[in-house]
């Protein structure tokens, strides 16, 4: 059975990090998980990685309606492409991120064939890599982002390609943040259409509904799938408060790839215009 693999989503609040270029020689110590995910739904789902991955946070325990993405939010359109500030070096895995001139960051897939422009403020980590642990060394003081960096330490990095934290204040509600994830599952045969069952399928979370779902199709013939749910979760202050979700999945030539939101209901108005920019200027490729 090919899993699903939901992109692990573990919602952190930080403080304000600049990432740097350099690489560390900085070990990460050892990370003992504070709390084990306590969710019973199928563990090939997407939605059961969000919590087993996010550890405490997303402990499953008023349901506010977060707004669908808007269809003119996700066609693509010319944008200027800011200058790097750096060569960007691909990894082992096939991704390679760089600090553009304008603040944003630039992540590629070269396996995937995909092109993504983070904007400024966040902080962007793929797994074992450089920026990983220059972030980990910068925010020993900080649990909640250690927590999110615990609960993908584990993970396979030839599928979860990619985890950007918010770092602003407007991100962040009751000492917990916003994630944003890639993930690329390679070689999956499922069509779009199998793709989006599986993932409207009923999830074993406190308060859990399903909010929306559809497909939409952008002028360069990219069909998106676009789910929409939430839950009740607690962050690492024991704050109950809802969880917002939403994943965008999309076929390539080599597998299907998913890129998905998780943050507070209550900033979701503040956040999902962002997220909804940064898939409307994504770019796809023939690797």
């Amino acid at each position: 059975m090919i899993q699903k693999h939901k992109v692990v989503i573990g919602i952190c609040s930080v403080t304000v990090l600049v990432l740097l270029a350099c690489s560390t020689t900085q070990v990460m110590p050892t990370l003992i998980p504070t709390q084990q995910p306590v969710s019973t739904a199928n563990p090939d789902m997407f939605s059961t990685m969000v919590a087993d991955a996010a550890g405490a946070f997303l402990t499953q325990t008023a349901q506010a309606a977060p707004p669908s993405l808007a269809p003119e939010m996700l066609q693509p359109t010319e944008t200027p492409i800011p200058t790097a500030t750096e060569t960007p070096v691909t990894s082992l895995t096939g991704t390679s991120l760089t600090k553009m001139e304008d603040g944003s960051t630039q992540f590629i897939d070269n396996l995937a064939g995909v092109r993504l422009t983070i904007p400024p403020g966040w902080v962007t980590v793929r797994l074992n890599e450089p920026e990983y642990f220059e972030v980990w060394s910068l925010t020993v003081d900080d649990p909640i982002l250690q927590q999110g960096l615990e609960g993908i330490q584990n993970l396979d990095p030839a599928r979860f390609r990619l985890h950007a934290f918010n770092t602003q204040p407007d991100y962040v509600y009751q000492g917990a943040g916003s994630r944003i994830n890639v993930v690329y599952i390679r070689d999956d045969p499922r069509t779009l259409e199998q793709v989006a069952e599986d993932e409207k399928q009923p999830q074993a979370f406190t308060d859990y509904s399903l909010v929306s779902s559809e497909f939409q199709v952008r002028p360069d013939n990219l069909e998106l799938f676009i789910i929409e749910e939430q839950w009740r979760g607690f962050s690492t202050t024991n704050a109950s408060l809802m969880l917002y979700y939403t994943g965008v999945f999309f076929k390539v030539p080599s597998g299907t790839v998913g890129i998905d939101l998780l943050l507070p209901a209550d900033i979701k108005h503040e956040v999902v215009p962002v997220f909804s920019q940064m898939i409307e200027q994504m770019t796809v490729f023939t690797p």
